[in-house]
């Protein structure tokens, strides 16, 4: 403890003495911008902290999903990254990217798309915690936008690296001409030491310490009358300690046409996982497949999915065959407004989700557990919700909003089937789950550069996690619960200071008792000097409590409180941002609470965050009107 008050200290000298009070320059505007030459880059514009826009900065991805109020579900290397908010997580939370759709191909969502997009294509990151947006999953949206062409010649170019605990290089660029746009992103990189100096190969079985990559290459193009775009993303490799298994190659292709407001748009991903990557005595692979088509306007959305998966199991004594997922077919369209009146907005959404299986003789196997299930189902999907903004007291804006959402359960928590070797628990979905229907009231008070925001949601059935046992056979499946989920969230960002802290409680019912994977209490602040020359130096600590309120029943196991500690230098040369970071300076040994997955091929082991590395970082921005 000593050595962290020391720290926090020497992070108060950095900087002299850190404002209280706001940045008077930043009083009357909510866009917060910064300078290089003769351009003027806007990189993000606080709404309110419910409804967060903010920039999609490569460097700080982690730090700025941090900072507004949302958690990462640490899988392993930075690819291998989940979401969670305010106690909901994973399929809770829709991902879209210019309103499209982003299905999963993995079963144990190996594939988010959280960490998989270029950057330097992106203008902003929304992110939604009510149902407002027509996308909205039962937790709230992250929506992503790409930035618009114009008839400008641009070319942006990042170069991060690091070095120390974490190998990884990242290079990127966006080329803008003529109304087209080319871009591409390779990354590559290996598993990272943890505080104590340990390998991917002495914590987790690995044969050695693999290297990932990922490429990226995409072409946008803008007619007056129609815009299109074609992408293809590459990745092999990406560990996932929390697994048995790891990503060997995942391949995504996508397309859009789009005219006038309306979007036609297609995604398809081929995904293979296995465990050639690790010391074992059998064979485990699963290849998986997702398609998504989808058509999206202001005021609708409709798409269809077809999701397949197979997986094989083999050692000496046994040879297991699974349709993991059964040939799932998804057909979704909704209708959406949110109309303004005044200092009210209103919203609502009418849909319905429709969903089969191919392979009904699987049927017989969620039968062993649950007893007759009907091979399709029809969901019901709604929204309503009212929002009212109004200023309390001078410079302070209070914004109060309600809301009622119902989404259908997701298509993992249904179909989902796993054979398992004798003595491992099966996994079986469970296709009679009913819709989960969130209530939810959310307060902001915002002004000054701070907000703060307390929201409490009860949602009736919401599926959980739970285990069951049939004839000696045990199982990993899904039920339908009651949960309450309260948060509290503040945030501050003054001239000198950065402040997020955030928690969140959650209990579930009839049996009163806490609910799985929520993480604990959290506390970030960021102290920035002033500005010597072009350039500022900051200091940032990063405390996380113990998470003690863990689900027992399904072996959810409690986790410690942590310090980390990271400085860094940037520093602004004509089009060149230049970027010095040290990270986790004291190589505090620790893992995230929102890291360790009950899943047919958990590992069983929680997963180490990285040690002491050292981040250089070089942005380049160049452009000229034609």
């Amino acid at each position: 403890m000593k050595k962290y008050l020391t720290a926090a200290v020497a992070g108060l000298l950095l900087v002299g003495t850190a404002s209280g009070q706001p940045d008077p320059d930043t009083l009357d505007t909510d866009t917060t911008a910064f300078e290089l030459e003769d351009t003027l880059f806007v990189i993000g514009r606080r709404i309110t902290r419910e409804t967060t826009e903010f920039p999609f900065e490569k460097d700080r991805f982690n730090q700025v999903l941090v900072e507004n109020g949302f958690s990462l579900i640490t899988k392993g290397v930075f690819l291998a990254q989940d979401i969670q908010a305010d106690g909901f997580k994973r399929d809770d939370i829709t991902i879209v990217v210019d309103g499209e759709r982003y299905h999963s191909a993995c079963p144990n969502r190996m594939d988010s798309p959280l960490a998989r997009s270029n950057s330097l294509e992106m203008t902003s990151i929304t992110l939604d915690k009510t149902s407002s947006a027509g996308y909205s999953g039962l937790g709230g949206t992250v929506a992503y936008q790409r930035e618009r062409i114009t008839d400008a010649h641009q070319v942006r170019a990042g170069l991060p690296h690091s070095a120390g605990a974490a190998d990884a290089s990242d290079v990127a660029f966006a080329a803008t001409a003529r109304n087209h746009r080319l871009a591409g992103r390779y990354a590559v990189g290996s598993g990272y030491l943890d505080g104590a100096g340990r390998s991917f190969v002495d914590l987790y079985g690995y044969r050695e310490n693999s290297t990932y990559r990922l490429t990226e290459a995409s072409i946008t193009g803008r007619q007056p009358q129609i815009d299109y775009r074609a992408e293809f993303t590459y990745t092999e490799d990406v560990m996932f300690p929390y697994l048995h298994m790891d990503e060997r190659t995942n391949w995504v292709f996508s397309g859009s046409l789009a005219h006038r407001g309306h979007k036609l748009y297609a995604t398809h991903t081929d995904h293979m996982m296995d465990n050639g990557l690790r010391l074992s005595m059998g064979q485990m692979r699963t290849d998986a497949a997702n398609t998504t088509v989808g058509l999206t306007g202001s005021m609708y959305e409709a798409f269809y999915r077809r999701w397949n998966a197979d997986n094989q199991i083999r050692n000496p004594k046994q040879s297991i065959d699974n349709h993991m997922t059964p040939g799932v077919n998804q057909r979704l369209a909704s209708v959406f407004h949110g109309p303004r009146a005044g200092s009210l907005t209103y919203w609502g959404r009418l849909g319905f989700t429709y969903f089969t299986i191919e392979d009904t003789d699987r049927s017989s196997f969620y039968e062993a557990v649950h007893g007759a299930q009907s091979t399709h189902r029809t969901f019901l999907t709604w929204a309503a919700g009212v929002s009212a903004h109004k200023p309390v007291v001078s410079q302070v804006t209070g914004t109060v909003s309600a809301d009622v959402t119902s989404e259908p359960p997701a298509a993992q928590s249904m179909y989902i089937a796993v054979e398992r070797p004798p003595g491992k628990a099966w996994r079986a979905g469970h296709p009679g789950l009913r819709a989960p229907v969130r209530a939810s009231l959310r307060g902001t008070l915002a002004g000054g550069g701070m907000s703060l925001e307390a929201s409490a949601a009860y949602v009736w059935d919401y599926v959980n996690l739970n285990g069951a046992t049939v004839d000696s056979q045990t199982y990993w499946t899904y039920a339908n619960v009651d949960a309450v989920l309260l948060s509290v969230g503040l945030q501050a960002d003054w001239r000198y200071l950065q402040l997020t802290a955030g928690y969140t409680w959650g209990n579930r019912y009839p049996d009163d008792a806490p609910l799985a994977e929520v993480p604990p209490l959290y506390v970030t602040y960021t102290l920035r000097s002033p500005r010597i020359g072009r350039g500022w130096l900051y200091w940032r600590h990063t405390y996380n409590d113990a998470q003690p309120r863990v689900d027992l029943e399904i072996d959810e196991v409690p986790t410690g409180s942590w310090n980390r500690f990271d400085a860094g230098i940037v520093y602004d040369i004509q089009s060149l941002r230049l970027s010095l970071e040290v990270e986790n300076i004291f190589d505090e040994l620790y893992t995230q609470h929102l890291s360790y997955l009950r899943s047919p091929f958990a590992s069983g082991v929680r997963v180490y965050e990285p040690g002491r590395s050292v981040r250089f970082n070089v942005v380049m921005f160049a452009s000229s009107a034609r």
